[in-house]
């Protein structure tokens, strides 16, 4: 951004349209007459309609708005973000509702689409994007659903779980359900607060944590799917991907 910005200073005609420099005049006429100083040119700050602060430094409001609208008409062009599912990466679908520049999942973390299908009843998978966790959405009727995944430093699920109600309880007080184990799936907690869920995975060296919106699948689906999710094998190191759509390792 700062490479293609042109920053204000007291040089830029900018600035000094912002005032008139009034210099006295002198005694042409009087060789021994003193030459008068010209006062220091205005000092300019963000509450100036005609400049905006960025990374702590001033740009003109137009130079602002020509960089932004041109930034708002790439990506529409590129359709990445804008909620259409795109392959031309060639290593995923990507799905992403708000972000202007998506990027495949990071990681693998024993997702896989069918298995969501089957057992949540979504239909269309649109694709996957990756911001601090991967989100793998899908669409129907009713709308998108989505599933997120994310590996955690925890490798005990029922101290991760312990942990994130803490941080729960301390924001959302007694609106929160605290988590507890996962009925018919040993090893395996979740949690509720009004429609968004949570569950900690057991199976791998560290927990996985696995949220998801209520209207994305019922609870006996998710118990199916969290229990495929459990089995699936960790990617081997430097292991490629099965394919642009997500599917656990048996």
């Amino acid at each position: 951004m700062r490479a293609t910005l042109r920053s204000v200073s007291l040089g830029l005609p900018v600035l000094a349209a912002l005032s008139m420099v009034a210099g006295c005049p002198t005694d042409a006429g009087n060789p021994y007459a003193t030459k008068a100083k010209k006062p220091p040119a205005p000092q300019v700050g963000v509450e100036d309609p005609r400049v905006v602060e960025r990374d702590g430094e001033l740009y003109t409001q137009k130079t602002i708005e020509r960089i932004e609208e041109r930034e708002r008409d790439e990506s529409k062009e590129r359709g990445l973000g804008s909620g259409r599912p795109d392959e031309t990466n060639g290593v995923c679908r990507l799905y992403a509702p708000e972000l202007p520049h998506p990027q495949c999942c990071k990681a693998e973390f024993g997702f896989d689409v069918e298995a969501a299908q089957k057992h949540c009843d979504v239909d269309i998978y649109l694709g996957e994007s990756f911001r601090y966790s991967c989100g793998y959405y899908f669409h129907d009727d009713a709308g998108y659903r989505w599933f997120r995944l994310s590996k955690l430093p925890d490798t005990d699920q029922a101290k991760a779980a312990e942990h994130h109600d803490r941080k729960l309880v301390e924001s959302l007080g007694d609106k929160y359900t605290k988590s507890s184990p996962v009925p018919g799936v040993p090893g395996a907690y979740w949690s509720r607060h009004e429609r968004f869920r949570w569950a900690f995975l057991p199976g791998w060296d560290n927990v996985r944590q696995l949220s998801w919106d209520q209207r994305s699948c019922t609870d006996e689906g998710i118990t199916e799917l969290i229990k495929e999710i459990i089995a699936a094998k960790p990617a081997p190191e430097g292991g490629k991907r099965l394919g642009k759509i997500p599917k656990a390792r048996k």
